[in-house]
């Protein structure tokens, strides 16, 4: 009996150690429907989604849309999965996230698939901090990232920031953006395909291996066990 309590204990405090990894490791993709695969578009086919029925995103497109394409039309298919987003939607606008949960001190890191449409075309990322008031456009915004990123039709080019200078987070709310800034169409609302989004704590980074940690929580709860074993 006292040996099935000492077992149950370990077993406890496994599912805790495994538990609290799974918690840390959810931080690992801060972002909704990254892979814009919601809402559902017909393969071949292409829409002007509302920004309110697409999950997650916000753009300041004129008309308030999200353009989002399915596989194979004009012969383009997704990074990943089946359908991705062109950011020169009814404009050259930009569509961003804000994020929330994520604490100070913190590295960030973010990956994306980006490619043209016609020619070369520039898309930027900005990551800005809204400040402790929480709201984008205010004195106490600071802007934590910016760069941009060019692709050309022949392919989906993959950006990441690992191994670039850390971006270190504050504690506020994140403004995750990603705009249009030029087209090799030279018309402001054909160009800059966008794909398989991702970011936040230990994205575009390989992660620790937790096992050391488990291990010696085993360890001191075996240990522990057997002592109380003995004991009794």
């Amino acid at each position: 009996m006292f040996k099935q309590i000492a077992l149950a204990t370990v077993a406890l405090s496994t599912a805790f150690i495994v538990t609290g990894l799974t918690a840390e490791s959810s931080q690992a993709s801060s972002l909704v429907n990254g892979d814009f695969e919601n809402p559902f578009v017909q393969d071949g086919t292409f829409r002007f989604n509302d920004e309110s029925i697409v999950p997650g995103w916000k753009t300041t497109d004129t008309k308030n849309h999200i353009e989002i394409w399915g596989d194979g039309f004009l012969g383009v298919d997704a990074a990943v999965g089946r359908q991705f987003a062109e950011l020169n939607a009814q404009s050259a606008s930009t569509i961003f996230q804000d994020v929330t949960g994520i604490g100070a001190g913190l590295e960030v890191g973010f990956e994306f698939y980006h490619r043209a449409r016609r020619g070369t075309d520039v898309m930027s990322l900005e990551i800005t901090d809204l400040g402790e008031d929480n709201i984008f456009g205010t004195q106490d915004d600071t802007s934590l990232f910016y760069n941009t990123y060019s692709a050309t039709t022949a392919a989906w080019v993959y950006n990441t920031n690992a191994g670039e200078d850390a971006i270190v987070t504050l504690g506020n709310t994140l403004r995750f953006a990603y705009g249009a800034v030029s087209t090799g169409s030279g018309n402001a609302t054909v160009g800059n395909f966008l794909d398989a989004v991702s970011f936040g704590v230990g994205v575009g980074e390989s992660q620790p291996v937790p096992e050391p940690a488990s291990l010696l929580g085993l360890l001191v709860f075996g240990t522990l066990g057997a002592s109380s074993l003995k004991r009794k």
